[in-house]
């Protein structure tokens, strides 16, 4: 939600304009989805990487809760209806 926020994900500007520190390599960014990175690359070799250190750790602990839950909430149903009476009616 804080990357939503604060960042421009829509928004289409020119490289130049996110990496503004120095000038720019030939191949002046790179972005990875898993973990989530957007990297600078500058002609002097160095490189900076805009998502922040945080945001990937929060990113995987979500990802882990949503799958434990996902987990309960399964075995949970299995139980209840494992639980319930079965009413079988024998023929008279």
């Amino acid at each position: 939600m804080h990357g939503l926020w604060v960042s421009h994900l829509l928004d289409i500007r020119a490289t130049s304009e996110y990496c503004t520190a120095k000038p720019l390599a030939s191949t002046a960014t790179s972005a990875d989805w898993l973990p989530l990175r957007h990297v600078c690359r500058y002609a002097d070799g160095t490189s900076t990487d805009l998502v922040p250190g945080y945001v990937n750790p929060i990113i995987f602990l979500c990802l882990f809760i949503a799958v434990v839950s996902t987990a309960l909430a399964l075995r949970s149903a299995r139980r209840s209806r494992a639980a319930e009476p079965t009413t079988l009616e024998s023929p008279q």
